[in-house]
């Protein structure tokens, strides 16, 4: 997923993009420096990069061992993607 459009889910069409990163901690903390000192930790910046409302399944079977991770859409609760190592 692109850091500033995560795009919309596959099953049912939900828009998957969220608030952007600075605007988030500019509201929080209403200084721009603090807004791109945190941002930055996100690689995000002022207009570049959203926070995304896919969810992030990690799962494991039944003797405990690890499966692919995948992303979940969270309106349909369906799976989206699986996601690299």
């Amino acid at each position: 997923m692109e850091p500033d459009d995560h795009g919309t889910c596959i099953n049912c069409g939900y828009d998957l993009n969220d608030e952007y990163v600075w605007d988030f901690y500019f509201n929080i903390y209403g200084n721009e420096e603090k807004a791109s000192e945190i941002a930055a930790m996100f690689g995000a910046s002022k207009g570049y990069g959203r926070f995304g409302k896919e969810v992030l399944v990690t799962a494991y079977d039944k003797h405990w061992n690890k499966l692919p991770k995948f992303y979940m859409c969270p309106k349909c609760e369906e799976r989206i993607n699986e996601t690299p190592k």
